[in-house]
């Protein structure tokens, strides 16, 4: 980005007026709509309520109308200065819908939330072309040389969030505002359309050179194509047929009573269903199913016996664990006969749950099936995960339904076994680059034999799930103790960095606001904000605040500072004589219980000595002082918790395997990383779906990275972060641990040496994909 232009910024800021100003004329436009569409139904209506409802709404909006129009442009012009400020305008778009979100939704706030992304929908649809130009410009005006269309303050999503801002101000029912907003966001499209039209052909007539999209190649050719587009362009004669069918299928999903809509999804989580009890047509297809596929019965769920079902779960589960020697010798066969057989095996999963599908009795139960249906599909399709994990949790899409028909709390209960057992599954699994990776065949034979009694018990409850998590963790747990010990000595040792270093920035500041720090050379200031600051630190966290020890490195601050001025120590030249010896035997006692390098301490007394020899040469010719050229006057400031680069003793470094980098690297060069513990571990294989983590951004307890060490790409989880955020553990799945600074984080960040491979929990993801799925079904069977 480079800065623009005098006359690129007043244009810039121009056309932002307005843009503003012109909010006015387009809300009348958006009222005038909304009055043509419910006196239209107000013509239609029968029921005199309905009419009554009508008639009020055109009152309210007569009387509303001079303040909407007035409101709209202020609402706009603090909108494109900065977000809106208002938490009641935050709306859900499709992308930033979260599953465990709805059941703390309420019916109103969903209908809004279906209400705005349908609108931001048909606003893009209809300003599309508009604004790809306009985009184009406004980057240009920001000096800005790709387009980046998130910079361009007039974009629809903040038309729309004002707009939402402006209409709930509004004293009107909540249900007529809704009614208001449906409208003018279908209308809105088109008011915006000729806007970024002519604001586009303004600018080019004020000679605006437009930015150029970012080409990126496409996979598998030599081609390049737009970044920021995307268009697809079909034939003249097939657009409307294929626009009919559209409709036609939107209509028959519409009426379709078991269409997972986000309405229907916040209803299923919160209970309301179960609480309706409303008969569904499945119930006769389950007749049906009974009769013509008889055969198949045992893929059906079957009714508990007499005897209780939690007391036959465990007796199943011993029976079939005993079978695990025959699944083995089935399994090996299996694998000599290859694809077929897995294809046979999806066939019989298909089935099953087909079956399961036919035997639901209500709409709780056909949603919830959906849903399960819906997450196990985003599970199995997910890129991080390798192809026999998802296999695995497909062959679990069975049992999982059985359990969502009895106990829906499997999608509102995060600690639910059902739920925790697929986490466990999947996020342990992404330790593991690929299928060759040492210890993936060990822990997937594992898995595969815990969970496999799931797919043939009946599941009528919790239960066998609970099981079988608990038998995997159990397991776990006990390979995980052999790593404990280091791991938890790395934690110890990086607490009691970050605790010191808390301490040795309180004192720190208490040296820099010190009335002779001012006058000293920035060498001395450095040192002893520095490093000695750590030693007071150390000092009191040993022996307390009056020990012996840190009253003594706490007086030779002072010492430091009075034989360092250049004025101060010149009037005393015998006082420093004496001083300088016990000085430099403190300064060694001190640095050496921090373990400070030896190299860096006789760097530092070098330093000090050319200083006090000015002093005293200065004294024997009778001249003022003056602080050599290499020294000048303190100017640093050392924060190094604020900095997220708090220092690691050498000891501390060496038990938690601490990656330190250059201080100053080249621009441009990739930065180095050696960790002789992983120097067994398996490299990872760089993987498309890896994310791009921003400099700075919070990484989430328990996710997975990549990290180049020693020139390969090594796979390991973030296990422990420091309270303040200064200090990060990583532990691989062969226990060995790389700890870091916040700072040396975002430098290998930024240099493309330290990527996501997932941050949020597969399963929390998987269902947040259910919620998005469930709003785009609202917006089809809306539009």
């Amino acid at each position: 980005m480079t800065v623009p232009s005098p006359h690129y910024a007043a244009l810039y800021q121009a056309t932002i007026e307005d843009a503003a100003s012109g909010g006015q004329a387009i809300m009348g436009k958006l009222v005038a709509a909304v009055r043509k569409s419910v006196q239209e139904r107000l013509g239609s209506a029968r029921d005199y309520r309905e009419r009554e409802v009508h008639e009020d709404s055109l009152k309210l909006l007569h009387a509303q109308e001079p303040e909407l129009r007035l409101q709209y442009p202020q609402a706009l012009l603090a909108a494109f200065s900065g977000p809106v400020s208002s938490p009641k305008t935050t709306v859900l778009s499709m992308a930033e819908v979260q599953f465990d979100q709805l059941e703390l939704m309420d019916e109103v706030q969903v209908q809004e939330s279906v209400t705005m992304a349908r609108a931001q929908q048909m606003a893009m649809l209809a300003a599309e072309a508009s604004l790809t130009e306009l985009n184009t410009l406004i980057c240009a005006t920001l000096g800005l040389a790709t387009v980046r269309p998130e910079r361009n303050p007039l974009r629809p999503d903040v038309y729309l969030q004002a707009l939402k801002l402006v209409v709930e101000r509004t004293p009107v029912p909540a249900a007529m505002r809704l009614d208001w907003l449906t409208t003018m966001g279908v209308a809105l499209g088109a008011e915006l359309r000729e806007l970024y039209t002519r604001l586009a052909a303004r600018m080019r007539l004020e000679g605006v050179v437009a930015a150029g999209y970012a080409v990126v190649p496409t996979p598998g050719t030599g081609v390049g194509k737009a970044a920021s587009t995307n268009v697809s362009h079909g034939t003249p004669g097939s657009t409307e047929r294929e626009a009919q069918i559209a409709a036609e299928l939107r209509t028959r999903r519409a009426a379709d009573p078991a269409l997972l809509t986000l309405d229907r999804l916040r209803k299923l989580l919160s209970g309301e269903l179960d609480a309706q009890g409303t008969p569904h047509r499945v119930a006769a297809f389950a007749q049906q199913f009974a009769r013509e596929f008889e055969g198949e019965a045992l893929l059906a769920p079957q009714a508990p016996q007499d005897g209780g079902f939690a007391a036959t779960v465990p007796a199943a589960f011993e029976a079939l664990t005993e079978m695990k020697q025959v699944d083995r010798v089935v399994q090996r066969l299996e694998q000599r006969r290859g694809a077929p057989v897995r294809m046979a095996q999806a066939g019989a999963v298909q089935l099953a749950c087909e079956a399961i599908r036919r035997s639901a009795s209500g709409v709780a139960q056909a949603l919830s099936l959906e849903v399960v249906n819906l997450m196990v599909d985003n599970i199995a399709r997910d890129p991080r995960l390798l192809v026999p994990v998802q296999e695995l949790v497909r062959s679990l899409e069975p049992a999982l339904m059985r359990l969502a028909l009895v106990d829906p709390r499997v999608f509102t209960d995060k600690a639910h076994a059902a739920r925790g057992l697929v986490q466990e599954i999947t996020h342990r699994s992404l330790a593991f680059a690929t299928e060759q990776t040492t210890g993936f065949a060990g822990f997937y034979q594992e898995v595969r034999d815990a969970v496999a009694p799931l797919t043939e018990v009946d599941v009528q409850g919790p239960e066998p799930f609970e099981i079988v998590l608990a038998q995997l963790r159990a397991s776990w747990d006990a390979a995980a103790k052999a790593q404990e010990a280091s791991r938890a000595q790395a934690m110890q040792a990086l607490q009691k960095a970050e605790q010191r270093n808390l301490l040795a920035e309180k004192i720190a500041r208490e040296i820099d606001s010190h009335p002779d720090a001012a006058q000293v050379p920035e060498v001395v200031i450095t040192f002893l904000c520095g490093p000695w600051a750590q030693v007071v630190a150390q000092a009191r966290l040993q022996g307390g605040t009056g020990s012996s020890a840190a009253d003594k490195y706490q007086a030779l601050i002072s010492a430091m500072l009075w034989s360092a001025h250049p004025e101060l120590a010149r009037t005393n030249v015998a006082k420093l004589t004496r001083l300088v010896p016990l000085l430099i035997s403190t300064l060694r006692e001190g640095l050496e219980i921090i373990r400070y390098p030896a190299t860096k301490t006789s760097v530092f007394l070098e330093a000090l000595m050319g200083l006090h020899q000015q002093v005293f040469r200065s004294a024997t010719k009778a001249e003022p002082a003056v602080p050599p050229v290499d020294a000048p006057l303190h100017v640093h400031k050392t924060r190094p918790v604020e900095d997220g680069d708090p220092w690691v003793a050498p000891e501390e470094a060496r038990e938690s395997n601490f990656i330190e980098l250059p201080e100053e690297p080249e621009a441009g060069a990739p930065v180095a990383v050696t960790d002789t513990a992983a120097a067994g571990a398996q490299p990872a294989v760089p993987m498309p779906a890896a994310g791009t983590l921003a400099s700075g951004a919070v990484l989430p307890l328990g996710s997975w990275v990549e990290l180049m060490t020693n020139g390969e790409w090594v796979r390991t989880q973030l296990t422990w972060a420091s309270p303040h955020g200064t200090l990060f553990l990583f532990t691989s799945v062969y226990g060995t641990t790389q700890s870091m600074t916040r700072r040396t984080h975002d430098k290998l960040v930024a240099a493309g040496q330290l990527r996501m491979i997932s941050g949020q929990p597969v399963v929390d993801g998987a269902l947040d994909a259910v919620a998005q799925q469930a709003m785009r079904n609202s917006l089809d069977s809306t539009l």
